[in-house]
């Protein structure tokens, strides 16, 4: 058995919120080896939420087996590799900001930005392959069965970008305004037959380059007529002293217009897209005077229906390999809605 993991203690000031508070949470993960070819894990997050109360949720909890040595089958609730924020970065030790980007939601903080997609985590079946081509040449490719997205009851929002011409086209009938909602809550069971499925593919000139292609499709609707497609391409760049990380995402969700007594409700595809870039300068790998110091500057936008951007800078300082202080300044600027400044302070650990 080994026992890893991360935690985090932050201030956040906020002026969509109109508010300030320190926040804290602990993440264990637990590894177990059954044997060699068999190896089990699984991640808590435990947190307190603003009543007080311990909220404990399981983020993923599967078995890998390991077919040979290039082919690994894992079953049971696992983070899905679609881009690499979600499976490699989230862990806040990891990520160089306090917030996730914004096309990915907020993972534990309120955010003005309306999300693209969450942090994809569900239940179902797996199969890593890779493929060597050299010592330094890889390419992975990964595939999977999930239970899928569901349709979020009765909660519809109104997202409608009148100087968008794309979007004065999809939503040409007055009762096609309205943004279908998608719930992608992993759980034990599923509205429909259908099965969500996707993969991500990369090549990887190691240690430097990494560069990767995803695809995400489910039914959502009990009647299995409304799909939620998405596609994703990923960089990751790792220089001496820099580092450059940034995903594009592009969804298509099917929608239904509201029938009355002379017509069928049609089905609209709602199209949406957006990316984030965010670099890193080791500014004391290069200076070293300047200690653990890093400068890190992100972007993020969304387009389509809730169109936004944000800005982050902010500073980092490494006490050590696997401890950073993250000082961070956000700026959201939101297309219809309230914008929002966000202000905070990290301490971040890995074990």
């Amino acid at each position: 058995m080994f026992f890893a993991g991360y935690g985090d203690v932050k201030y956040e000031e906020s002026d969509l919120q109109d508010s300030s508070a320190f926040s804290a949470r602990f993440v264990p993960i637990f590894l177990f080896s059954l044997n060699d070819k068999m190896h089990v894990e699984a991640e808590t997050e435990i947190s307190l939420n603003e009543a007080g109360e311990t909220e404990v949720e399981l983020e993923y909890a599967d078995i890998h087996y390991f077919l040979t040595d290039t082919t690994t089958v894992t079953a049971g609730k696992f983070l899905l590799p679609f881009g690499q924020f979600s499976a490699n970065w989230h862990p806040s030790w990891i990520n160089r900001t306090p917030w996730t980007p914004g096309i990915y939601g907020s993972h534990g903080s309120s955010q003005a930005m309306v999300p693209l997609l969450p942090i994809l985590s569900d239940v179902g079946v797996a199969v890593q392959q890779t493929f060597y081509f050299s010592s330094k040449q890889k390419v992975f490719l990964d595939l999977y069965v999930t239970n899928g997205a569901s349709a979020e009851a009765h909660d519809e929002e109104e997202i409608v970008d009148e100087h968008d011409e794309e979007t004065e086209e999809v939503t040409e009938d007055e009762h096609a305004e309205a943004f279908p909602e998608v719930e992608f809550a992993a759980t034990s069971g599923d509205n429909n037959k259908n099965k969500a499925f996707g993969g991500r593919i990369a090549y990887a000139f190691l240690p430097a380059i990494e560069i990767g292609a995803s695809y995400y499709t489910a039914s959502y609707d009990e009647d299995e007529r409304l799909d939620i497609t998405a596609q994703g391409v990923d960089v990751n760049f790792i220089g001496n002293h820099y580092l450059i990380r940034g995903e594009y995402i592009s969804t298509e969700t099917d929608g239904l217009t509201e029938a009355d007594e002379h017509e069928e409700a049609q089905i609209n595809v709602f199209k949406r897209n957006g990316w984030f870039l965010q670099g890193v300068l080791q500014a004391g790998q290069i200076w070293p005077q300047l200690g653990g110091t890093e400068l890190v500057l992100e972007y993020a936008k969304t387009n389509k229906y809730a169109e936004a951007k944000r800005w982050v800078a902010g500073i980092n300082y490494w006490l050590d390999a696997r401890s950073v202080i993250k000082f961070s300044y956000e700026d959201t600027d939101v297309e219809v809605g309230d914008d929002d400044q966000r202000l905070a302070v990290q301490f971040s650990y890995g074990f």
